[in-house]
């Protein structure tokens, strides 16, 4: 007679990874937003990076770690890092043009996001999105 505890503890096994996940976005410093709170969030903050992906993505699989890093450090200078699942956001991400993945936006209010043009690692993020604009400087 053939066993299933290896089938039921490796389904059990699984379900407590993926039971797992959302608890990691918890202590996480990068807001996640959706349709109902984007907006709000965007023009809450004066300036605001935004990440816009797909969780199946390996290339935001990779930046996740570095994004992480930057938001920990800016959240001390009130600059909030954000980041909209587009599988799960469908609108925000057709609104704002995003193609591929992942797509990075600067935010300063709604009606005008920059794409993010710098390197895409923690130094980086910090030191573009604390540097002023030249309007900014007088």
């Amino acid at each position: 007679m053939r066993s299933f505890t290896p089938l039921v503890l490796g389904l059990l096994g699984a379900t407590a990874v993926y039971a797992t996940e959302p608890a990691a976005d918890v202590d996480s410093n990068v807001h996640t937003l959706t349709t109902e709170t984007f907006d709000a969030f965007v023009k809450e903050h004066p300036l605001v990076l935004a990440e816009f992906y797909a969780p199946w993505c390996g290339h935001c699989k990779a930046l996740a770690p570095k994004y992480e890093e930057a938001a920990t450090e800016l959240k001390s200078k009130d600059i909030p890092l954000a980041k909209v699942d587009c599988t799960a956001e469908e609108e925000i991400c057709k609104t704002y043009g995003v193609d591929g993945y992942p797509t990075l936006k600067v935010f300063r209010g709604l009606d005008s996001p920059k794409p993010y043009g710098g390197a895409r690692n923690t130094d980086s993020y910090v030191f573009e999105t604390s540097y002023p604009t030249p309007s900014e400087l007088g």
